[in-house]
């Protein structure tokens, strides 16, 4: 097994996949389908539309966006440089996996659970992300989410380096959220609601306004 150190006593377990056994069978998004240790490169899926799970796979420079996936079940599987733009994933499993320098600009997903999930480098424009709970953590590192809403059970989310500027949250927990290393002075709203979530004291200071207009506060110069 191989972990993800996170800092602060915490870490994840990193999806288990072995490369070489992985096979480049023909396979597709598309109805149902229930795939196991393939490598997935360099594919067109755009627009299509299934439900299924896949397993210890590798999915490379494929295109995805505007996809519609539901429900969808994912265990040790890892997406690079994948275009997710504007696709619809509901009711999302994942279990130890891990996107990778991809574009989800627009993508709305929701996750009925998340254990173990590391998102690296992607961006989420005007994305629609929902949680309905984490297990482990739910790693976001380097990712931008200019105007995106993310809503849902915030508990053990992590934020490391990212902008949040324009984003809208909508949490109804968010226990052990870490937000310390992020930007967090432009957050559009609802940093009010993440009772539970960690930021510095620095970050307090250059909220204070937002948080104090969620608050019902008026503040005059």
């Amino acid at each position: 097994m191989d972990f993800r150190d996170l800092g602060n006593r915490r870490s994840i377990q990193r999806p288990s996949i072995e490369i070489d056994d992985l096979t480049a069978d023909d396979f597709t998004f598309h109805g149902e389908f229930d795939g196991d240790e393939l490598l997935i490169d360099s594919s067109e899926f755009a627009d299509v539309k299934g439900e299924g799970k896949l397993t210890g796979s590798l999915v490379r420079s494929t295109d995805l966006s505007r996809s519609h996936l539901s429900p969808l079940k994912l265990s040790d599987v890892r997406f690079e440089y994948v275009d997710l733009s504007s696709a619809s994933w509901q009711g999302v499993k994942l279990h130890r996996a891990e996107i990778v320098r991809s574009r989800a600009m627009g993508f709305r997903i929701s996750l009925a659970s998340a254990q173990d999930v590391y998102i690296d480098g992607c961006r989420w424009d005007y994305a629609t992300i929902h949680i309905e709970g984490v297990k482990g953590a739910l790693v976001f590192n380097e990712c931008l989410f200019r105007e995106a809403t993310i809503t849902g059970d915030l508990s053990n989310v992590v934020f490391r380096d990212c902008d949040l500027g324009g984003v809208e949250f909508e949490a109804n927990k968010a226990m052990n959220c870490d937000l310390t290393t992020s930007r967090v002075d432009e957050v559009a709203r609802g940093l009010l609601g993440l009772r539970g979530a960690r930021i510095t004291a620095e970050q307090a200071a250059s909220a204070a306004i937002l948080i104090a207009t969620e608050a019902g506060l008026t503040v005059t110069d």
